[in-house]
């Protein structure tokens, strides 16, 4: 198995690029144009060290936001006071996230209805 190394990745994300992070706001489950799903496939892509996941506290109802630790066997730590009511709701927040790991730039625009 291939080792991720960030430091090879070869697509870098532009972060300010916000028509590609409205794209996905608008359409979470696409289809995504060519751009963001390569942007997609490097989030998805990353370290499992830090890695954002969701966590179910009640099926189909709550969820929860998590860290990977990205060593075999040791569990994911909960990040405290983060609930969401819907999947995309928990989707539209991870992406957010995951777009200021890897860019620096906050998305502020709003959440979709």
């Amino acid at each position: 198995m291939l080792r991720y190394c960030s430091k090879n990745s070869i697509y870098k994300i532009d972060g300010s690029r916000i028509d590609l992070a409205k794209e996905y706001r608008d359409s979470l489950k696409g289809p995504h144009s060519f751009e963001l799903q390569n942007i997609l496939d490097r989030m998805r892509t990353s370290s499992l060290n830090g890695r954002f996941v969701l966590i179910v506290i009640e099926p189909f109802k709550k969820f929860g936001l998590a860290r990977l630790s990205g060593k075999r066997g040791e569990p994911p730590r909960s990040v405290d006071n983060v609930i969401y009511n819907s999947i995309s709701e928990a989707e539209w927040d991870i992406f957010k996230r995951r777009w200021y790991e890897f860019t620096g730039y906050n998305i502020n625009i709003s959440d979709p209805s």
